[in-house]
């Protein structure tokens, strides 16, 4: 094998010497390992573990070299994953679906086919990580023999990666963010289902306000994908290549607001052992997404228009002006008008955040989109269970979709799939329980009464509360919580459920 690896690694060179274009030597670089190898494309990349970010460089094909600027946060415990590797290290993963290193990665990117990657780490300048990715479509498509051949190329592939970065690095951003950033959206078909159906008028709003960088405002139902579509918007403006930051703003306990959004100083208050940054300046140069806004207590609401005249902020516990450039995108299931009507939101804020407004329909005014999120889910669910069998619907469960009136929305039908890959166990998918779930009434429509003929208020209550709890499985707050569903706070909602006793646990069972 020595005398082998000698004479590709002089061949490698050789390739390398011919051209000092970026884009040429990714092209090289793919012919040559495609000879030698199962390779259908390869990404460049760096990786920074102090940002926990992935920023790809360009993409490589039979179609040529595509620059992109491409920017994935990783999760905690892909992080976690990602620190156990090491400069010079050649990893090899047989499913990109099962590890936690690239399941983030192929759901940022929209890959729903199984495939196998072999990368190599290169150290760079910073405390950062050049990664050379070579993808095969399916599974198991590297070998042993493959990491061998990286490893022994690892000197000229490290001397190449950290040269092409380099170049790639010194180029103009915005130079290839206008044409390039979106050919590589359309080329991996990111897509929100349904934007050419039940969405198709949502999605001219979102082209028409992508680009101008004002506030927007998402309304809509609970779990009608309010963040998908802002994640449509962010990613179709220029700030794609910056952070997207979610706040949930219901979830966020009262004495921790602050702290939250706008981050403390070492020593601020007991417990503050170092300084942390909050939501708005982890945002900086991207855009902050404030989901649930009309759950702001009305402090926060004041320290959330302060910051919105100007910008800037200070950490709790800090002196130091501190000014971010974020776009600011709105998200609510409730009538802001008629908490501003109540004094429960500041009509000012009210003002800033619904600058361009746009209504997402609930699911039952786009039926027609059922089949396609429901094939979508099933199979993205089956592939995070690990199912080793194919999924297939029974021949009547679209007509029960149909039927049904989905007071959950888009979350309440991910969850019936998830459900029903559990129980069915390989058959297809059926639904005999559906029809059977009781959907909120409508506004008007009265509940069943007893002998009296009347239905006293806090049975009332309480029902509709069971209700909601029922829908959510037992979860009072967060997405799909029975607090979101009834559009109350959860400390309100648990404060009705102690005065009614309603327990989780009766609920559950």
């Amino acid at each position: 094998m020595g005398v082998e690896i000698e004479g590709l690694i002089a061949e490698f060179t050789r390739q390398l010497a011919a051209s000092r274009d970026p884009q040429q030597l990714l092209s090289r670089v793919y012919r040559f390992f495609k000879k030698l190898m199962p390779v259908d494309f390869v990404n460049l990349a760096v990786y920074d573990p102090r940002l926990g970010t992935l920023h790809y460089q360009a993409f490589v094909s039979d179609n040529g070299v595509l620059p992109v600027d491409e920017k994935i946060r990783l999760s905690s415990s892909a992080r976690l994953e990602a620190a156990r590797l090491e400069a010079g290290e050649v990893c090899l993963i047989d499913n990109l679906n099962r590890h936690p290193i690239t399941v983030d990665i192929i759901d940022h990117l929209g890959i729903a086919d199984l495939a196998s990657t072999i990368f190599v780490l290169t150290p760079l300048a910073r405390e950062r990580f050049g990664v050379l990715g070579f993808l095969a479509w399916g599974e198991r498509r590297y070998r042993e023999r493959h990491r061998r051949l990286l490893t022994g190329l690892y000197e000229p592939i490290a001397g190449a990666v950290g040269q092409i970065i380099a170049h790639f690095e010194i180029l103009s951003q915005k130079e290839r963010l206008a044409v390039a950033n979106r050919e590589f959206r359309k080329k991996l078909g990111y897509q929100v289902i349904g934007a050419d159906t039940g969405l198709k008028e949502v999605m001219a709003q979102v082209e028409k306000v992508a680009g101008l960088d004002i506030p927007v405002l998402l309304t809509g139902e609970t779990g009608v994908g309010k963040e998908v579509i802002a994640n449509a918007i962010h990613n179709y403006s220029d700030r794609m290549t910056g952070p997207l930051v979610s706040i949930n703003c219901g979830a966020i306990p009262e004495n921790l607001i602050e702290s939250e959004l706008f981050g403390y100083e070492k020593g601020a208050f007991t417990g503050a052992e170092k300084l942390r940054r909050g939501y708005f300046e982890q945002a900086d140069e991207g855009t902050i997404f404030l989901d649930e806004v009309g759950e702001l207590s009305p402090a926060a609401q004041v320290k959330l228009l302060r910051f919105l005249q100007t910008l800037e902020l200070r950490r709790l516990g800090g002196s130091r002006t501190i000014t971010v450039d974020v776009r600011i995108i709105a998200a609510t299931n409730r009538d802001i008008q008629v908490l501003v009507r109540e004094n429960r939101f500041r009509a000012d804020l009210w003002y800033r955040l619904n600058v361009f407004p746009i209504r997402i329909p609930p699911l039952r005014e786009r039926r027609g989109d059922i089949p396609e999120l429901a094939a979508y889910f099933a199979r993205r669910q089956a592939l995070e269970m690990n199912l080793p069998h194919t999924v297939s619907f029974a021949s009547r469960a679209f007509e029960q979709f149909a039927a049904y009136d989905w007071p959950g929305n888009i979350r309440e039908l991910k969850n019936v799939i998830e459900r029903a890959l559990i129980t069915c166990q390989g058959r297809p998918l059926s639904f005999p329980d559906l029809a059977a779930r009781p959907a909120p009434p409508a506004a008007g429509e009265p509940l069943a009464a007893n002998e009296t003929g009347f239905l006293p208020l806090d049975e009332m209550i309480a029902t509709h509360i069971r209700r909601a709890l029922k829908i959510s499985e037992g979860r009072v707050e967060g997405r799909g919580g029975a607090a979101e569903l009834l559009r109350l706070h959860p400390s309100t909602l648990r404060a009705k459920m102690r005065k009614l006793g309603i327990r989780i646990r009766r609920v559950a069972e």
